[in-house]
């Protein structure tokens, strides 16, 4: 066998071999639910490399920014996109995200994730206890188009929408979590510890079959 077709069969082999020496990997993409723990467990139940790439108060818009740096830059397997509870803050206006703009993000984030190479899996935002909610948030805004529960329900419509228009995994935390209430913290938005075990078990169901397991 000529000595340069030798070498680039090694090569090849030994790529090969790194690659799947280094497994799966999951980037976990959104806000402070993201960042308080649930990519841990994630990892621990697929026994795979899972990255927390949550970062507190993010939105979509937000999120866009560092996507590059801290999502594409690890050549991902399977990225889920988990935001929401920061963009349909409408008593915030210079956070807030409109919820059609909201949609294009989700898609634009998808997007970039399937061109790298990487499935990517849409989870729609968690319930939200309006009483704790509004003892830091002003109320007035979501009253004038129709209450907070209809806010929030206009965002996990469209993440069901970027989900199904490209054919993605959804984790539709909104309707899983208001089954377990326990799930949540008493500021009515973050995970208790048992919450943040129920969402990553939530979120292993769909990515299971994206990495073979």
């Amino acid at each position: 066998m000529p000595r340069t077709l030798l070498t680039t069969l090694v090569l090849l082999l030994t790529s090969l071999t790194a690659r799947a020496a280094d497994g799966p990997k999951v980037v976990c993409f959104g806000d402070s639910i993201t960042k308080a723990g649930y990519p841990k467990v994630l990892g621990e139940i697929l026994k795979a490399d899972v990255v927390n790439a949550g970062a507190g108060g993010h939105t979509t818009a937000m999120g866009l920014k560092r996507m590059q740096k801290d999502v594409l830059d690890a050549k991902p397997t399977v990225v889920v996109v988990f935001f929401g509870t920061n963009d349909c803050r409408l008593a915030e206006p210079e956070v807030a995200v409109p919820v059609a703009q909201y949609e294009k993000n989700l898609t634009t984030i998808a997007d970039a994730c399937a061109k790298a190479g990487a499935k990517v899996v849409i989870c729609t935002m968690p319930p939200i206890n309006p009483e704790p909610y509004f003892k830091r948030h002003k109320k007035e805004p979501f009253d004038k188009v129709g209450g907070l529960e209809k806010v929030c329900e206009e965002y996990r419509a469209a993440a069901r929408r970027v989900a199904e228009a490209n054919k993605l995994p959804l984790v539709d935390l909104g309707a899983q979590l208001a089954k377990t209430p326990e799930w949540m913290a008493p500021d009515g938005v973050h995970p208790t510890p048992a919450g943040t075990k129920l969402i990553a078990q939530h979120i292993a169901e769909a990515v299971k079959p994206l990495i073979g397991k």
